[in-house]
């Protein structure tokens, strides 16, 4: 190690012995300068930075203050950008408010629409309802010329016996003639249909008895005590023809004098017999000639029209005989 160029050399030995600790307190310095100082590179290699530890310190607080500029300068153009954002997202909230009031001005017409619709529905019931009343009073007012059908068989014996098997059109031609005009009966008669047919010079009232087996026990009961009988047969139904031949010719037995009126129904029918073939089929020579007796062709076709002409034919037969039978 070399002496110190700092202390002076030769003097007093007081002066030594400072000299000597100055001396030493240089080595001191220079060896903490010496481990403080970065690590001496070996021979071959360089080092990175051999600046002293203040430089280096001086350069690194640097660095941070140009990282703490370009931050402020980062954050400073956010905050620009941040109006911006703003803007773009209160334009999409504008879109979305208009989107929405949009799709609220379409539920709004299809509600009107609705409501126009449920408004129609509501006058087209209330037009049906109105229909639905004013037939009702027209079948009301049609009950009340009719009569209603009995359970129990009627006290009186003067009327106009309808009789037939079931499904012959007995309650339709009753209605018909009654009313005038064609009425259909779905309903098969369940015991006794009594029905009041007024004419200008008289009123007959008419009992039809169901055509169904319980109810043709009934048949003989008041054929014995009728005025008149009308017998209806289905001319389209050719294989029951037999069974209403027997009964027909029971029933004449019973009552040898009571007028009969044939009505050949259901004409309008494609395999319906003609009344030449319905005479044949129900043995209607057989009857006897000292009785009356007369066969009709009838049809109820369109319901709500006119009586066919043979019908309201059949209908002024019947009021002749019942006036002149009583």
């Amino acid at each position: 190690m070399s002496a110190c160029t700092r202390c002076p050399v030769g003097g007093s030995p007081h002066a030594v012995v400072s000299a000597g600790v100055v001396y030493a307190t240089c080595i001191y310095v220079d060896l903490l300068l010496w481990l403080r100082a970065p690590s001496r590179p070996h021979k071959g290699h360089t080092c990175r930075d051999s600046r002293p530890l203040l430089q280096r310190a001086g350069a690194q607080e640097g660095r941070k203050r140009g990282l703490e500029m370009e931050r402020g300068k980062v954050k400073k153009k956010d905050k620009g950008k941040e109006p911006e954002k703003g803007k773009e997202e209160k334009e999409k909230r504008k879109e979305v408010e208009k989107e929405k009031a949009k799709d609220k001005e379409k539920e709004k017409g299809k509600g009107k629409e609705e409501k126009s619709r449920s408004n129609e529905e509501e006058k087209r019931k209330e037009r049906e309802r109105e229909k639905e009343k004013e037939q009702l009073k027209g079948k009301e007012d049609d009950n009340r010329v009719l009569g209603k059908a009995l359970l129990e068989p009627p006290e009186k014996n003067n009327h106009i016996l309808v009789l037939g098997l079931d499904g012959a059109g007995k309650t339709s031609v009753l209605y018909s003639l009654a009313l005038n005009r064609v009425q259909h009966s779905k309903a098969p008669t369940q015991g006794f249909n009594e029905v009041c047919i007024s004419t200008d010079h008289s009123q007959m009232e008419f009992l039809e008895i169901g055509g169904s087996e319980p109810f043709r026990s009934y048949w003989e009961v008041y054929v014995s005590r009728g005025m008149l009988l009308i017998f209806v047969v289905d001319s389209a139904d050719h294989s029951r023809l037999p069974e209403a031949k027997k009964y027909l010719h029971q029933l004449i037995k019973i009552n040898p004098v009571i007028p009969l009126v044939v009505f050949a129904n259901k004409q309008d029918l494609k395999a319906a017999y003609h009344i030449t073939d319905i005479h044949e089929a129900l043995a209607l020579s057989d009857v006897g000639n000292d009785r009356t007796m007369f066969l009709f062709g009838t049809q109820v076709t369109e319901n709500g029209s006119e009586i066919p002409s043979t019908m309201q034919d059949a209908k002024d037969l019947i009021a002749h005989l019942a006036a002149h039978t009583q």
